[in-house]
């Protein structure tokens, strides 16, 4: 089996990225994923959110710009 180049590897991830986010606004499913160190969820109409956990473990989002 031939070994794959890391510039490969990444291709295949982006593409794979790019079709999971396809797949999950078509069904009207929201992405979670982090940004700047946020955990941040996208619906499928654009809108953000930063998910947020206090000392509990309890989430809350608040709108993310």
């Amino acid at each position: 089996m031939k070994r794959m180049s890391t510039s490969e590897l990444n291709e295949i991830l982006v593409k794979a990225t790019l079709s999971a986010r396809q797949e999950a606004k078509m069904n009207g499913v929201p992405i979670v994923y982090e940004e700047n160190e946020k955990m941040i969820k996208e619906y499928p109409d654009g809108r953000k959110t930063e998910i947020i956990f206090d000392e509990n473990g309890k989430k809350t989002e608040i709108e993310y710009p």
